[in-house]
């Protein structure tokens, strides 16, 4: 009897111990964001999963704007370390003639995002895309994903949007 209630025991341990390591829902931040670079897939508003109309119907400068999602267009590159629980280091990224550089942090746990711009961020060549990409990461203010996809959120008036990223092929993830 007293072997069976051992077992018993050991087996509710086993059982509630992945319950017990999944209590910590905050984002591991660092694996998210830095090891890869990332590559912008799409803009669209929050809750849509649809590349916004930029163009407003014009499929002339959509056509001339989706050719230049290429190479290391529309990129971001972050590299940082965790700091008092906010993951905090410096980031690079380009639009298509547009670069931009500077400082970021993240917390996991309310996935607030800071972009700070030291340098570039002016006018890029692209002014739909490229204009988008660049105000984008200028208004920033959360973050969603984990390390196979990343959104960075920004408002433009009242409505808010995102920049939806993948990791670059052979960017490591």
């Amino acid at each position: 009897m007293k072997k069976m209630k051992t077992y018993i025991q050991l087996l509710l341990v086993a059982l509630f111990l992945p319950v017990l390591s999944a209590c910590d829902q905050e984002d591991d931040v660092i694996d998210i964001f830095t090891g890869k670079t990332w590559y912008m897939t799409y803009i669209a508003v929050e809750g849509q999963n649809k590349m916004y109309d930029f163009w407003q119907n014009d499929q002339d400068a959509r056509e001339k704007s989706f050719k230049t999602i290429t190479g290391d267009n529309y990129t971001l590159v972050f590299e940082g370390a965790n700091v008092n629980d906010v993951a905090i280091g410096t980031f690079s990224g380009k639009a298509t003639s547009a670069s931009v550089n500077g400082d970021w942090s993240a917390n996991g746990d309310n996935r607030e995002l800071k972009i700070t711009i030291k340098n570039g961020g002016g006018t890029d060549g692209d002014k739909y895309l490229g204009k988008a990409f660049m105000d984008g990461l200028k208004s920033a203010f959360k973050y969603g994903g984990d390390n196979k996809n990343l959104y960075i959120y920004y408002k433009e008036g009242q409505t808010v949007k995102f920049i939806s990223f993948a990791p670059q092929r052979n960017s490591g993830n």
